[in-house]
Formats: structure tokens, C-alpha cells, sequence
């Protein structure tokens, strides 16, 4: 840093951190960021009434005599709007002191030697550079030796005074640190002055997070000095949110293999067989692989891996809503670590639609998933769009093989109607079918069927009054009904609609009309 602009003043709290006090007991410690100009040391109370403001206090033993001497030297401090006070050791501070000192929001720290902390003090005040460039020195040896984005961020809100830092990622999910400090929010808006934002590269380079920190005391010095700690912080956090994305990879890797070897029943590979398939670099000892077993069943290999397999299991698959397959694996270590937070015991497993769970107990219900999942879905911060299925009830592994497929087929129904949707299969009956049609392709066949129809200035009061009709079995009353219309409008609309070539009396052609309607009125259909 440049000795040649001004360093600001430094504040209690710093004094605390890395200064001086380090060794105080601090009482009304939440007081802490006043800003200390200069240090007086006080021999009486005539001396303490003539202190200057943002001055530190130092209560020379000599005139400590007792609990009223520090509520007297709180009491001067605090008119005479003095930084802090400081007091030997050697005197009690009772109940009603710190209650004075809190009440007057006037920190009271005590020290062995208040005569020689007096001394240093009034060093460090000079010389503020020197302090500061013990503080951003010792940040960076504590960075050296965390090794996770928690760690890493924790040292910059346990080290530096006076500051709130948080890892976010681009959309503004928190990956590690505090998310809000008085009221706010980290990643919301805030004053220029009072946050300092360093972008986080990842490994080719490109931003993949933002260390955010909020001043509580700002000044341009002080500023200065938050931001390189953050710059010191990048490298660290970079490699950490490398590590800990290539594991979470891994593991969601090693975790589908075994998921899918579940779901088909196939056996573990013997150990002559394993050695040259593709996936032989994934096995191991670890949790979710399939080890040389000499002839595991896949329920074995789980069990011995902690995946809970046997009684009531209540299966859940999250689908992407509106994401494209090729999107999953860059999302899929976000939305791992986001998800397994103290929810289920069972892992999150990459499928390919998405991410497939379950859940376990005995009197364990669907419904009772589905709110469990959708508050979930609610609250945790992950970083896409997701929307959930829940299968029934099965028991044991088969019953776990068609509670998933069930709900895929659920998910794929509640990722249609957007994010944070959960749908359960026993709810959806013969909808369940439909979920499982590819919209985009028949959307695309049924702009060619009902072309006509579709060049109309009425179009879409047609195709819905069409579809009204098929779900009502021709029924032109229980079609009015639905669209809370009379009649007579439904009549009028048939014969337009018949005008365009569609005919609703061929039995052969109603199962084609009725899929080409719900694929054109489904949300996820492509739009022209």
C-alpha cells in the first residue's frame, strides 16, 4: 500500500483483532467500531472530563479504586464521546457495569498492563499501515492452510473487524460465508462505499463466483485493505471450488453406476471382466462404486456403501425446468452440494433427465415426501430452476425400481408447469402417460395436421375449444361448461373448426387430435 495517501483511522475492533487489545476482555463488544483517533491515559476523573473525542481511555490503575471508578470513566467517556475505555484487570466489572457500558454503548475492554497497552496503542494509532499489513499477513497464512470455500471465507469474517464476506455464485446463491448482515442481503443491493466485490476465476479463467464483503465503517484506506485480503483470498477459494466440484463429479460418477446397476438389477462385474470397461477408473472402495466384489449384488454393494435400500422407500427425481440435457453436468456439482444438507440419508444421484433420491421410514407417505421436497425446493439455494416427482410407496429394492420410474414419469409432468413444482404420480393417473411424450416433435407433426386450423385470426379459441371437446368425449355441453361459455358459442365454434378440415366424428382420427392438441397446448411445446 502507498504511504502516500491517507490511511484512515483506525477502529476499536481492529485494535482488538490484530493490535494491541488482542489479549482484552471486551465487554459491550458489539460497540466495537468506533473509530480511535488518539489515546489518553487517565489518572482522575479531571483528566478523564478533559479526553478528546474518539480518544481510547486508558484508566491508569492508580485511579481504578473500585467498580465506580470504571462507571464514572464510562460515564466521561461516553459525554465526552471518547472511542473506548480501557481498565486494569485487577478490578472487578460487576453486572451493573456492563449493563452501563452496554446501555451507553461504550466499550470497556480490561488488560494486564493498561500503562504499556497505552504505549502501543499510540504506536499503532501512528503507524496504521503497520497494523493493517500485520492483519492482511496474517490472512494470508490462515488462507494457506483452509482448504474449503467455508474455511477460506470464515477466516476473512473471523480475522477481519468489521466486516460480513460471503462466496457468491453468479446468480447470487451462496456458496459459503454470511448471506445478510443488518437486515440485508450479500447479494442484493447495497452502497458502492459500504461493499467491496472481487470476482473468483475458475480454472480456464473465467469468473465462476464473487467474494462480496461489507464494510460496517467505511473509509477508502480501510477499503483498500478489505480488498487485497479479498484479492489474497481468490487463489485459495479457486482451488477449492475446483476441488470440490472435480469430487462432487466424481462422486456423482461413481454414485450413477451403482444407481443404474440397482435399477437394472445387474450383478457387479467379476474382477477379470472390470479391468477393461469403460468406467473401471471409478471403482473403488468409496461410497457409491462398484468395487471388485467377486459377485456383489448391486443391494449388497449399496448396503456396504450406507444407501438405505430395505423397507418403505418413498422415491424423488428432480428434473430441470426448461433446461436442456446437455445444461446437467455443469449444474450437477451445484445442485449435489445445495441438496444433501441435513435432508436424507439416501445420495442424490445424476440420471439422465436429472437427479434421483429417496426417502425412507416406516409409515412414510408420498404426500408426506412431497412437502418435505417442496419446502426444500423452497428454501435451499440451488442454483437452477428445479422441479420435483414423487413415486409411491414401494417396499424393498423393487419396490425402489418402480417408485423411481414413477417418479420420472412425475417430474416430467411437474417440469412442464415450471420450477419448484412437485408433482406426485398417484395424483396424476393417466397423465403420467402423457409426461412421458415427446412435446417438442408432436407440436412440430401437429402445426402440419391443423395447419389450417392454425391460420386462423381465432386459432387459439379453436384448439382450445377442440381439445375441450376431446376431454369431454364430443360432449358440447360438458365442453361449455369447462370454458364457461354457452352452448350455442361451442356449436358455432364446431362448424368453424370443421370448416378447417378436422373432423371430429372419425373415430380413427380422435387419439391423433387429441395428442396434437395437448402437444400444441402443452407450456413446453417450442414456440414459431
Amino acid at each position: 500500500m502507498s504511504r502516500h495517501r491517507p490511511c484512515g483511522q483506525l477502529t476499536v475492533a481492529q485494535l482488538v483483532r490484530f493490535g494491541p487489545l488482542s489479549g482484552a476482555r471486551a465487554f459491550a463488544g458489539s460497540h466495537l467500531h468506533r473509530p480511535v483517533s488518539g489515546v489518553g491515559l487517565v489518572s482522575d476523573l479531571d483528566q478523564a472530563r478533559r479526553v478528546e473525542p474518539q480518544t481510547a481511555m486508558v484508566v491508569h490503575p492508580a485511579a481504578a479504586h473500585g467498580v465506580w471508578a470504571l462507571e464514572a470513566a464510562l460515564r466521561c467517556a461516553w459525554e465526552r464521546n471518547a472511542a473506548c475505555v480501557v481498565a486494569p484487570d485487577t478490578v472487578p466489572v460487576s453486572g451493573s457495569t456492563t449493563q452501563l457500558a452496554e446501555r451507553l454503548r461504550m466499550p470497556l475492554l480490561t488488560v494486564p498492563d493498561p500503562a504499556g497497552i497505552a504505549l502501543e496503542m499510540a504506536v499503532a494509532i501512528a503507524d496504521t499501515e503497520a497494523a493493517r499489513a500485520r492483519l492482511i499477513a496474517r490472512c494470508a497464512v490462515l488462507f494457506g492452510e483452509r482448504f474449503s470455500l467455508r474455511g477460506i471465507v470464515g477466516v476473512i469474517n473471523s480475522e477481519v473487524p468489521g466486516v460480513i464476506a460471503a462466496l457468491v455464485t453468479k446468480e447470487g446463491h451462496l456458496l459459503a460465508g454470511r448471506a445478510a448482515a443488518g437486515g440485508g442481503d450479500l447479494a442484493g443491493p447495497a452502497e458502492d462505499h459500504h461493499r467491496v466485490t472481487v470476482p473468483v476465476p475458475s480454472a480456464d479463467g473465467r469468473p465462476w463466483a464473487t467474494l462480496v464483503a461489507r464494510i460496517n465503517t467505511p473509509s477508502p484506506a480501510w477499503a483498500e485493505t478489505v480488498e487485497t485480503i479479498l484479492r489474497l483470498a481468490r487463489a485459495p477459494l479457486a482451488s477449492a471450488g475446483a476441488g470440490t466440484r472435480l469430487s462432487l463429479a466424481h462422486q456423482g460418477s461413481r454414485d450413477r453406476l451403482l444407481m443404474e446397476a440397482l435399477l437394472t438389477g445387474r450383478p457387479s462385474p467379476h474382477p477379470a471382466e472390470e479391468d477393461h470397461r469403460p468406467g473401471a477408473a471409478l471403482a473403488g472402495d468409496g461410497r457409491g462404486t462398484l468395487p471388485h466384489g467377486g459377485g456383489q449384488s448391486p443391494e449388497e454393494i449399496a448396503r456396504d456403501a450406507g444407501w438405505p435400500v430395505d423397507g418403505r422407500l418413498v422415491a424423488v427425481y428432480l428434473r430441470p425446468a426448461g433446461w436442456e440435457p446437455q445444461d446437467l453436468d455443469a449444474a450437477a456439482p451445484g445442485v449435489t452440494a445445495a441438496w444433501q444438507a441435513d435432508l436424507s440419508d439416501a445420495p442424490l444421484v445424476p440420471l439422465q433427465h436429472g437427479w434421483a433420491t429417496w426417502f425412507t421410514g416406516t409409515g412414510l407417505t408420498s404426500e408426506q415426501v412431497g412437502q418435505q421436497v417442496g419446502r426444500r425446493l423452497e428454501s435451499a439455494r440451488i442454483p437452477i430452476p428445479l422441479s420435483a416427482g414423487v413415486g409411491d410407496v414401494g417396499e424393498g429394492m423393487a419396490g425402489l425400481r418402480r417408485s423411481v420410474t414413477e417418479a420420472e414419469l412425475a417430474a416430467a409432468a411437474a417440469s412442464r408447469r415450471g420450477g419448484r413444482v412437485v408433482e406426485l404420480y398417484g395424483r396424476l393417473g393417466p397423465r403420467a402417460v402423457l409426461a412421458a411424450l415427446p412435446v417438442a416433435e408432436l407440436a412440430t407433426a401437429a402445426r402440419t395436421l391443423l395447419a389450417p386450423l392454425l391460420a386462423d385470426p381465432k386459432a387459439d379459441v379453436l384448439l382450445a375449444t377442440l381439445a375441450a371437446l376431446l376431454d369431454c368425449a364430443g360432449s358440447t355441453g360438458q365442453a361449455a361448461a369447462r370454458l364457461g361459455v354457452h352452448r350455442n358459442t361451442i356449436l358455432g365454434r364446431v362448424e368453424r373448426i370443421r370448416a378447417h378440415g378436422v373432423d371430429l366424428n372419425a373415430p380413427e382420427q380422435r387419439l391423433a387430435l387429441h395428442v396434437a392438441c395437448y402437444a400444441l397446448l402443452d407450456p413446453a411445446a417450442p414456440s414459431v
